[in-house]
């Protein structure tokens, strides 16, 4: 199953996009990463948080969330600049890079778009249901996303575009950024 998923994918996304398409699926991801899915963890977070409750201050929570959305959102912004003019793609499923992008970004860390969400998930979460349904968001941001990209994207990437990923894949760690320099590729 996972092998069709893969191939599938590595095919459909060889397919180049138009500027117009890319805009709408940037919209509709920007729709579906940023306002659906966290709505839907903050609802999961709100219903944990009956069973499982831990408190701070007020303040600290929305001084915490406010650094953590900031943060998120920085990175989700430079990614998707740099998939835009780099890889010719968006971080849209249907409309993604041509190119392997491992310059900005993609230096610190392989998946800088999840670093990004799991932050505004944290954030949003944090600020709207407190600093427990703020760490659910993160922890369903980071297993959800961790093992779409650890069992799909990366197989897919190694189809699409062969050893230049299998190289960058060896020397840039796959989602805590590394901010010293790296080995030559």
């Amino acid at each position: 199953m996972k092998r069709y998923i893969v191939s599938y994918l590595a095919n459909f996304h060889s397919k180049k996009s138009s500027r117009t398409y890319k805009i709408i699926s940037l919209f509709f991801g920007v729709l579906f990463f940023v306002a659906l899915l966290p709505t839907i963890f903050i609802c999961l977070g709100f219903l944990i948080k009956n069973h499982i409750h831990l408190e701070l201050d007020r303040t600290l929570e929305i001084v915490i969330s406010t650094v953590s959305l900031t943060l998120g959102i920085f990175f989700l912004i430079w990614t998707t600049i740099f998939q835009w003019k780099i890889g010719e793609g968006v971080p849209a499923p249907n409309a993604p890079t041509q190119h392997l992008v491992t310059t900005g970004p993609y230096k610190l860390c392989r998946n800088p778009i999840e670093l990004g969400a799991i932050f505004y998930y944290f954030g949003i979460g944090t600020i709207i249901g407190g600093i427990t349904v703020g760490i659910i968001c993160f922890l369903l941001g980071f297993i959800i996303g961790s093992a779409y990209h650890k069992f799909i994207e990366e197989s897919e990437l190694e189809i699409r575009f062969g050893d230049e990923y299998k190289r960058y894949k060896k020397n840039t760690p796959f989602l805590i950024p590394r901010f010293r320099k790296r080995e030559k590729q």
